[in-house]
């Protein structure tokens, strides 16, 4: 289902509080003007919203930023009390830094909460970020970046209840990242038609490398040290994916596969968080779980526009088919953290419609037997499964947003 993102300009925010009390409306100007000169010293690269290929040439070094063309930064409004601010949020920004030139879905939405000091990213050096990746098929143009708004808001609301020293320490930042979508040509509303557009005729690696370049992107403007990487459905795998070493999808440093390499600055997760995700394509092709056999064929259309017509890729690509154990690819020596454990919570809705609870069950298994094979405790994978009752059909989990917000909360809070 397509969910439309509505972002609203401080004029917008100006008129929706027009009857409040005055305090609110210089909240807005002092919080904007701090961050329009934020973003001129924080923010190396044009922010864009594309929806069709557009092929730009320099226009990511700081001498041509241009804040009338980028999104810019924007008040996040408590939903329960529309007087306070709980954060700040920039729609769509470029993330190809340093290239001569970037693409339509190499954005990223980003949110940062409210610092006590004012001033963006304030004083939450070593915080960890939230990072996600949002699903659809690798293909579906209706998903992006922006289905993470619900969620956002949800997690922004709940650390602003905190006292300001310890929320800082809680979040540094969130990133809802988009990246190059596989061909979905009978798309009921918008085909992928143009054999022209590279955003809508990826292939498998296309998509983990733009995540590994967003991630690299994090790390290297805003200082991102230690993250929690979440995901839906195929977010889910994309998320497990960016654990293991690039070179299993052949991006290596001294090959042209893409136009960057900025996928060894990379550090690993320290969590991982799988919503409804797909974790075996082959097996659930070759043998569908009772109930979900009528979706067969649709999976196969999918994966094979993502991955090719040969199963044996499938089955390289998928986290939980892959026959030689990658577990010990996960690995947070970047982090100065080697022998730390990882940890990786998988969340199913049993009332999915589309992904089967063996998905889960199978990728929990995995972790079970790769943690059999590894004689110390420290190098094992903590592994949590929650099976949600209520959580609703598959794309519900994200459109709701509550609940998805409110398990990333107990994750970074250490409570799951």
């Amino acid at each position: 289902m397509e969910v439309s993102a509505v972002t609203k300009t401080p004029l917008d925010l100006f008129t929706s509080v027009s009857h409040r009390e005055v305090n609110i409306h210089e909240m807005i100007i002092t919080n904007t003007l701090w961050l329009t000169i934020l973003s001129f010293a924080a923010i190396p690269i044009t922010a864009q919203n594309k929806q069709k290929p557009l092929f730009t040439s320099n226009h990511n070094k700081m001498e041509d930023f241009n804040p009338s063309t980028s999104g810019g930064w924007k008040p996040v409004l408590d939903p329960t009390n529309n007087s306070t601010i709980i954060g700040h949020h920039w729609r769509s920004h470029d993330y190809v830094a340093g290239e001569e030139y970037t693409l339509a879905l190499q954005t990223l939405d980003l949110w940062t909460p409210v610092s006590p000091s004012s001033l963006l990213f304030g004083g939450r050096a070593g915080a960890p970020w939230l990072i996600y990746i949002h699903g659809g098929a690798w293909r579906d143009p209706a998903i992006d970046s922006s289905s993470f708004n619900a969620s956002a808001t949800k997690i922004l609301s709940s650390l602003s209840q905190q006292p300001p020293e310890q929320r800082k320490k809680k979040l540094a930042g969130i990133a809802s990242i988009n990246y190059r979508l596989s061909p979905y040509p009978n798309h009921p509303t918008n085909p992928s038609d143009d054999p022209t557009d590279p955003n809508r005729n990826a292939k498998h690696p296309a998509h983990i490398a733009d995540v590994l370049t967003a991630l690299g992107f994090l790390k290297r403007y805003f200082g991102m040290e230690s993250y929690v990487l979440a995901g839906h459905s195929c977010g889910a795998t994309l998320a497990l994916q960016a654990c293991m070493s690039p070179k299993r999808w052949g991006l290596d440093r001294d090959r042209s596969v893409e136009w960057r390499a900025g996928w060894y600055d990379v550090a690993k997760p320290k969590t991982v968080v799988g919503f409804n995700g797909l974790y075996d394509l082959a097996g659930f092709i070759e043998s569908p779980p009772k109930g979900y056999e009528r979706w067969r064929e649709a999976y196969r259309e999918f994966v094979v526009g993502a991955f090719g017509e040969k199963e044996e890729d499938w089955k390289k690509a998928c986290p939980g088919s892959i026959a030689e154990g990658w577990v010990g690819e996960w690995n947070l020596t970047q982090q100065g953290e080697e022998g730390k454990k990882r940890k990786v919570v998988l969340v199913q809705s049993l009332e999915d419609s589309l992904v089967p609870v063996e998905q889960t069950e199978g990728m929990a298994g995995y972790f079970e037997r790769e943690n059999e094979k590894v004689g110390e405790e420290s190098g094992k994978v903590e592994v949590v499964v929650l099976r949600e009752e209520k959580a609703g059909d598959h794309d519900e989990v994200w459109q709701r947003g509550e609940r998805l917000g409110e398990i990333l909360v107990g994750v970074l809070e250490g409570e799951i």
